[in-house]
Parts: structure tokens; C-alpha cells; sequence
């Protein structure tokens, strides 16, 4: 016999905690990385928005995986990231938003990264991009590592609700280009800068 639906439980074929919910998100996180294709990043910006967003009440109320995807814990430059991931779910999914999701708005512009600008430029990435208030600026091939990293840690029970990856907050402030300082690029926001020099049309 199978599981009845009752209440407000919904149904779910085969992924039914966070857990599971993580581990499509790293099978969706290794497509994207392939190619950069849109359906690619679509779906796994909807499956990373709703692991934050939905899946934490499969949880237990107590466990760390719930409460580090708690708001109020989480450093501003986090809360910035995962507005960006909204917004992105919401335009994709939605196209037209409702006035609140449009009063809540973080991102201020789109580029398909084959255009010729300042940010082209300055990064070097033809990689589809956002940017936030001007000067942050996220490609699609550093919000795959930042929220990858950001989950990392949320599903490792070894590191408590307090100690936020210092690597994942200075790849993220690393976005910030008024205020970027010298030195070597972070280390998660390196990762698969290659890949962002060229990318065969898909």
C-alpha cells in the first residue's frame, strides 16, 4: 500500500527529506558545470531555492541542517545571495512577478554574457550574469559555487550554526566590485574559471 495524502502533506515521487533534496542538487549542480546551458541552470537554481526555502520543514526543528538555512542566522552577504537566487527562480518561473515579489527585487540587471561591457571585461566570463545595486556582480558559474559551498556546510553536522565558512563569505564579498580588495581571487569563487573564457553556443 502506498503513502496516503492527508492534511497538507504533499506528494513527492521518490525525493521526500532535505537530504534527498541535496543530493539532486549536486547531480544538477555537475550538469550545469558541463556546459552552462540554461535549461541546465534553471533547474538548478529552482532546486537550490527550494531547499532553502520549502525543504527545511521535512526537517526536524532541531536539526542543523534547518537551522542554518534560518535567515536570522545567516550573514547579510548570504541573505544577498539567496535574494539573487529568488529573484532568479521567481523571473524564470513566473516571468511577470506580483508586486511583492517586484517590491522585493535584488537584481537589477541580466547579461547573457555575450555582450561587450564593463563587467565582460573585467571578469572575462561569457557565462550568463546578474547584477545587484551596480556594483555586485554574479555569474551563473559563481552562484553554482557559492550555493554549493553554502550547502556544504549546511548539511555538514560537524561545524555548528555559528561558524559560517569564512571562504564562502570572502568569495561572496569578492562579488562586491566597489569595494574588492587586491590580492588572490578566493578560492570558491575560482572554481571552474576556465570554463568561463568560452562556451559553444547550445
Amino acid at each position: 500500500m502506498g503513502k496516503i495524502i492527508a492534511n497538507r502533506d504533499g506528494p513527492v515521487l521518490g525525493i521526500d527529506s532535505s537530504e534527498a533534496m541535496y543530493e539532486k542538487l549536486k547531480h544538477e549542480s555537475s550538469r550545469l558545470q558541463q556546459g552552462w546551458h540554461p535549461y541546465d541552470a534553471f533547474n538548478f537554481l529552482v532546486t537550490a531555492w527550494h531547499l532553502f526555502e520549502d525543504w527545511p520543514k521535512s526537517d526536524d526543528p532541531k536539526a542543523l541542517c534547518r537551522m542554518k538555512r534560518h535567515r536570522p542566522r545567516l550573514p547579510s552577504p548570504m541573505n544577498l545571495v539567496l535574494d539573487v537566487v529568488r529573484d532568479l527562480v521567481n523571473g524564470s518561473k513566473h516571468f511577470h512577478l506580483d508586486p511583492g515579489a517586484a517590491a522585493k527585487r535584488r537584481v537589477g540587471e541580466v547579461h547573457t554574457g555575450d555582450e561587450v561591457g564593463f563587467y565582460e571585461y573585467f571578469f572575462h566570463e561569457n557565462l550568463p550574469a546578474v547584477t545587484v545595486e551596480d556594483h555586485w556582480y554574479f555569474s551563473i558559474r559563481v552562484l553554482n559555487n557559492l550555493m554549493m559551498r553554502y550547502y556544504e556546510w549546511t548539511f555538514d553536522d560537524s561545524t555548528p550554526v555559528k561558524d559560517f565558512p569564512c571562504d564562502l563569505l570572502e568569495a561572496i564579498l569578492y562579488c562586491d566590485i566597489a569595494n574588492r580588495r587586491g590580492g588572490p581571487s578566493p578560492a570558491v569563487w575560482l572554481l571552474g574559471i576556465e570554463s568561463a573564457y568560452g562556451r559553444e553556443t547550445q
